[in-house]
């Protein structure tokens, strides 16, 4: 039995032209989806949406309604995903989602203008928005799956992040006529731009699904392992289940500060904007891998969530307002849903699970906790909201530091439980940074003579053609080719599964792989391999 692999390592670097493309279109989805976000919180200064025509009035109606129905679409394509069924190719879906989508702003568009207040109107749009907006969602997912390896999904979503905000700035500014022409080209630039940047998957070679174990007995026809002992979906808990807390934990406690957040936009938006612009930072100053559970989740969100639980207690103590702990609340969730989203980017760039799995489930977990929150919120009075808030960003500090923990702890266990875990590690390493860096990352570790810049770099070249000639000469398949350089420095299987953001489990079976291809046992063997003339 054979199947078809697309080699992820192998993909060209989008130009400048198209990450701008990229950013710009992100930025009018973010600014332009019909939910209850920063879109619509400058349409509720309109008289349409203060009749109270039901209890949460005409944008609640429709806010919840399109909330439930990403909900339920969310986990009809998880189900469709999970069972493989053939997808819809992606010009029939990037051309429906974009006609629904461009059509349900100018639903919504209609319906502000002229002021409609027939209650039986906004369940109806917001059913149509739903469709819509899961749609476009999912092809904006393939197309960032296709083009956004880590580093260039944080420059991208936090870019985009940070213009949204000053999109969503000026709805609250603008005249409603100003408004809608906004949220027209917001909406144009969301569903023209994928279909303008998509680019044909292009087959790079063939795998043959024999050679994997009986572990691992199946391979889709796009190359991505299936785990036939593990369900899909505890794999992709494995690799982004931590990750994902940060935007379940935003949806719902952006949707408990209802009140707080229609009344505090300025403050929203505002960190919003400064948590784009520091993560696109970070990821353009950072040298060195992108791990998953890295530095940003494991030690830096932890530490935000206790200042923003200090601040809340430090301020309510001072009598100094509501201000300043809702700005911290903000940039917390705000840094989390960033990072998230461009973690799912990376997942689904790095072709273990497919871009409709990854970002389906995205969208269930969003409108779902997105809708509860609602519910939350709308039955609690106004003094046990911050309350709930407050329990919610301990949970989640709670939440992160123990996923860490056990994570930890599982890859210790995995590293006592492979012979040859004991090596120390060789080489790149020390170093801390991954073959498929830039080599210049590794030169700014290395001392600062040119001579021993130049060791460093021709001892990479080297190491990466004795791995390269390994790997023509025993036909190893494009995942395997991305893995032996990393078992060439001395890593183990949980670091490379950290790195090219896949499952330990799948990383522990390409390892093995290799292992019977190169016909040797450990990694110490692959070190001699590898450090042959």
């Amino acid at each position: 039995m054979m199947a078809k692999s697309f080699a992820a390592g192998t993909r060209p670097q989008p130009s400048r032209g198209l990450l701008v493309l990229l950013v710009l279109g992100l930025a009018g989805l973010f600014s332009s989806l019909l939910i209850y976000s920063g879109t619509v919180i400058g349409f509720l200064r309109f008289p349409v949406f203060r009749i109270d025509a039901t209890p949460v009035g005409f944008m609640g109606l429709f806010a919840e309604t399109t909330l439930l129905v990403g909900t339920l679409v969310g986990i009809a394509l998880v189900a469709v995903s999970i069972r493989r069924i053939r997808p819809i190719p992606f010009t029939a879906l990037g051309a429906c989602a974009a006609v629904a989508y461009l059509c349900c702003a100018l639903g919504f568009g209609f319906a502000c203008y002229f002021a409609v207040d027939v209650p039986a109107v906004y369940p109806l749009l917001g059913v149509a928005a739903g469709v819509a907006d899961s749609g476009l969602v999912l092809v904006w997912g393939r197309v960032c799956a296709r083009r956004l390896p880590m580093r260039l999904a944080l420059v991208v979503v936090g870019a985009a992040s940070a213009l949204s905000a000053g999109i969503d700035f000026l709805y609250g500014c603008l005249p409603l006529e100003g408004m809608l022409a906004l949220l027209f080209v917001c909406s144009a630039l969301a569903a023209v731009i994928p279909l303008a940047v998509h680019e044909p998957q292009v087959v790079e070679e063939v795998v043959d699904s024999e050679s994997l174990p009986a572990a691992v007995p199946d391979v889709t026809e796009e190359g991505r392992v299936v785990l036939g002992s593990r369900p899909a979906l505890a794999s992709l808990f494995d690799v982004a289940g931590m990750s994902s807390l940060g935007l379940v934990a935003f949806a719902f406690v952006m949707a408990v500060m209802r009140t707080a957040f229609n009344e505090g936009q300025g403050a929203y938006l505002g960190a919003l904007a400064l948590s784009g612009v520091g993560i696109v930072a970070f990821a353009l100053l950072k040298r060195g891998p992108f791990l998953l559970p890295g530095g940003l989740q494991q030690t830096f969100l932890p530490m935000c969530a206790l200042v923003v639980l200090a601040g809340g207690s430090i301020t309510a103590t001072l009598d100094a307002g509501a201000a300043v702990s809702d700005w911290l609340t903000y940039g917390l969730y705000s840094v989390a849903a960033v990072l998230t989203l461009a973690t799912l980017c990376a997942v689904a760039h790095a072709g273990e699970f497919s871009a409709d799995l990854v970002f389906s489930v995205a969208l269930c977990a969003f409108c779902g906790a997105s809708f509860i929150g609602q519910q939350v919120g709308g039955a609690l009075p106004d003094e046990m909201i911050s309350v709930a808030v407050t329990i919610t960003t301990t949970l989640y500090a709670f939440a992160l530091v123990m996923v860490s923990y056990m994570r930890r702890r599982s890859e210790a266990r995995g590293a006592l439980s492979e012979v040859d875990d004991a090596l120390p590690a060789q080489d790149g390493a020390a170093w801390g940074i991954g073959p498929a860096d830039d080599v210049a990352a590794k030169m700014g570790a290395a001392p600062s003579s040119d001579a021993s810049g130049a060791s460093v770099v021709a001892e990479v070249a080297s190491l990466a053609q004795r791995c390269a000639a390994l790997a023509d000469a025993h036909s190893l398949t494009a995942r395997e080719r991305e893995i032996l350089p990393y078992l060439a420095e001395g890593h183990n299987g949980s670091y490379i599964a950290s790195v090219l953001f896949i499952s330990p489990n799948t990383a522990r079976t390409h390892i093995h792989n290799i292992y019977r291809k190169l016909d040797v046992s450990s990694r110490e063997d692959i070190l001699r391999l590898t450090r042959s003339k």
